[in-house]
């Protein structure tokens, strides 16, 4: 059966990589996660955030050679990779784990082998499908993350450790060593990439040390069993030797500046001994979780996750001890550990819990697999114990029949398979799109002055480095990063008095009382001082919105990256100190006067109230107004101030004379 197992495994793989690709992010999808601090670190080959993550880095810049797409998509397709072939290994040690079990033990009349065999690949089938679409593992797979290679790792280890069983099973050749070998090599590697891979190892200890027999400590140590493990400790701790990367590449740095290319900085990074204060020894982000959310965690990601307490007593009721030893114990290892890691994205520590769980499924369904066929097989044969024990399944008519009474009993289940995947597939394809890409391109493309500075957060300044690196656009722009609101206004500050032209990404609490606020396409610019002067226009107005408000003109631009858009850039003026906030609603209407799109906030980006205009000033104010899910014609804009103080009363509007043009 070692043809069949091999093509089933690449069947699967291509099926799961075909599934994860179609929903595959399509380049930098996330400002707040460390999907893009990778897909930046690993293109200039810099440090990530603790623990370093130096195999992933190395194996990603390979990625970034690949001829598709951008260079974030190509680490994207990473995680797809490393996802269908955790899948497809899944599948192989669910297999694994079945073939070390005597058939029918407990039924010993019934000599019906060739169904163990059937009943075992639909068995691991089911359960690797089941972990391949569960919400949380298929996310992880869909965009540059470490939790899919980190998955890998550990089934890689599992059906490693599982075929070490026949290694020791005499006490003068050691037949299948190198299977000792390989394992040591693959542990030592897993622990280059993520530091929860050290949850494994109490498993992986205590059942290799099943593997002795009791007599074997009261005899003399030989040389062989020295050179054994002597040559395996080497063999894990070889790859360790990766983490001299982070020395190597220090002088590039971490995105935040927080890495010190130093023994002591080189030992916190390693340790993430900072993450072990903050998210165990403390609860920095508050998080309180009760035992029905991880039940319910559970559930969510399997529909029938009861089928996995079939697969332990399966491998309890074969007396596959040293099997319950591996899995169950690193299953309690990893769930312990996750009950006192207080992160807000715990899920995805879980994966390797989920991994374990979808092994057990596997081995449910295949236990009630075997056992329906068994009953079946007496009921409609009617055979007595002397007969079955001369009985075999043989011809092709009766395996054809055997396979359709299996295909009817997973027909629940696949059906529970094909819900999963409806459900997940359209939140993938509606979460994974090109709206932060296109974000930052388009900060990117703004024709600010050479030498200009923006400021923003972590997460904004490392979207627009990325495409700085990336794609050669507008290295010359200075990014400053500061989370922190007072560091921002300080740095406004201090480069404003270097005279430096200075934009913003997203409104800042004591900007509007200091400076005069613009906005530059996605941008907020700061000037020291208010701007009277009206600059050129395509469109000219001189409308009043208010007694305060004048619109003096507009520029009307559509914008087309992957969703289309209409942009309006109106150019208001103060005619006096403004009393009254006035928000904005920009709106644009069909030939039938309907309101098909509509945009309402506070002036620039919600940074610059009406109320903190000076007289005479005049104020650049963008919204965006898409047109992607709008039907072909003409559309009008219309313009909307009301109080937001007064149940968002009306206080003027204006009707813009040009019409947008919508042909998709």
């Amino acid at each position: 059966m070692n043809t069949p197992k091999n093509y089933i495994t690449l069947g699967i793989f291509i099926a799961i990589l075909t599934l994860y690709v179609k929903t595959l992010a399509p380049s930098v999808v996330t400002l707040f996660d460390d999907s893009l601090e990778f897909q930046l670190v690993v293109y200039q080959l810099g440090i990530a955030h603790p623990t370093g993550y130096p195999l992933y880095l190395l194996l990603g810049k390979l990625c970034t050679f690949l001829p598709v797409g951008d260079v974030a998509y190509r680490l994207n397709l990473l995680s797809a990779l490393c996802g269908a072939a955790t899948v497809a290994l899944v599948y192989r040690f669910i297999l694994t784990l079945t073939e070390q079990i005597k058939p029918y033990r407990f039924l010993k009349p019934i000599r019906f082998w060739e169904a163990g065999v059937y009943a075992s690949h639909f068995g691991a089938m089911s359960g690797a499908l089941g972990l391949a679409v569960s919400p949380v593992f298929w996310q992880q797979a869909t965009l540059a993350e470490v939790y899919a290679l980190n998955a890998l790792f550990v089934v890689m280890i599992l059906w490693g450790a599982a075929q070490t069983s026949e290694v020791f099973k005499t006490s003068e050749v050691y037949t299948e060593v190198y299977k000792i070998y390989i394992l040591a090599f693959l542990v030592g590697l897993s622990l280059t990439h993520h530091r929860t891979m050290v949850l494994l190892l109490p498993a992986l200890a205590v059942y290799l040390l099943t593997m002795f027999k009791p007599n074997r400590f009261s005899k003399p140590v030989r040389f062989a069993e020295i050179r054994v493990v002597g040559l395996s400790l080497l063999l894990g701790a070889l790859p360790l030797l990766l983490y001299l990367y982070l020395p190597l590449r220090g002088h590039i740095g971490s995105l935040d500046g927080t890495y010190q290319n130093s023994w002591a900085g080189f030992w916190q990074q390693v340790t993430a001994s900072n993450y072990g204060n903050t998210f165990i020894l403390g609860n920095h982000f508050a998080q309180k979780r009760g035992l029905d959310f991880y039940g319910q965690l559970f559930q969510h990601q399997f529909g029938w996750s009861w089928l996995g307490f079939i697969g332990v007593a399966y491998l309890g009721w074969h007396k596959q001890y040293r099997a319950l030893i591996l899995t169950g114990l690193a299953w309690l290892t990893y769930c312990t550990f996750n009950f006192f890691y207080h992160v807000e994205d715990i899920e995805v520590f879980f994966i390797p819990p989920f991994l374990i769980w979808a092994v057990w499924l596997g081995l449910g369904i295949t236990a009630c697999l075997q056992f329906a066929t068994i009953a079946i097989e007496k009921v409609i044969f009617r055979q007595d114990k002397q007969e079955c024990q001369s009985f075999t399944l043989t011809g092709k008519s009766k395996t054809f029949a055997l396979l359709t009474f299996y295909f009817l009993l997973l027909t629940p289940y696949s059906l529970l398979l094909y819900q999963s995947t409806q459900t997940n597939y359209l939140p993938l394809r509606e979460r994974n799109t090109w709206r932060v890409h296109d974000y930052g391109l388009d900060m990117v493309q703004q024709p600010l002055p050479q030498n200009s500075a923006i400021v923003g957060i972590v997460g904004e300044m490392t979207l627009i480095r990325y495409f700085q690196q990336t794609e050669n656009q507008r290295p010359d722009i200075q990014t400053i990063a500061a989370d922190l609101e007072a560091n921002r206004l300080a740095t406004v500050e201090k480069l404003l008095s270097e005279g430096k032209s200075v934009y913003l990404t997203r409104e800042l609490a004591g900007a509007a009382k200091r400076w005069s606020l613009s906005a530059v396409g996605p941008l907020i610019q700061v000037k020291p001082q208010p701007i009277t002067t009206p600059p050129v226009m395509d469109y000219t107005l001189n409308q009043t919105l208010t007694s305060h408000i004048t619109l003096l003109g507009y520029n009307q631009t559509k914008i087309e990256h992957h969703d289309t858009k209409i942009r309006l850039t109106l150019f208001w003026q103060a005619v006096t100190t403004i009393p009254l906030e006035v928000k904005l609603s920009a709106r644009l209407l069909n030939t039938a006067g309907q309101v098909v799109s509509v945009v309402d906030g506070t002036p620039v980006h919600f940074a610059y109230p009406t109320t903190a205009w000076h007289a005479g000033e005049v104020v650049a104010d963008v919204y965006d107004l898409p047109l992607a899910d709008l039907s072909a014609g003409q559309y009008r804009p219309l313009l909307i101030g009301y109080d937001p103080a007064n149940n968002a009363t009306e206080v003027g509007r204006i009707q813009l004379n040009n019409y947008v043009k919508n042909w998709p």
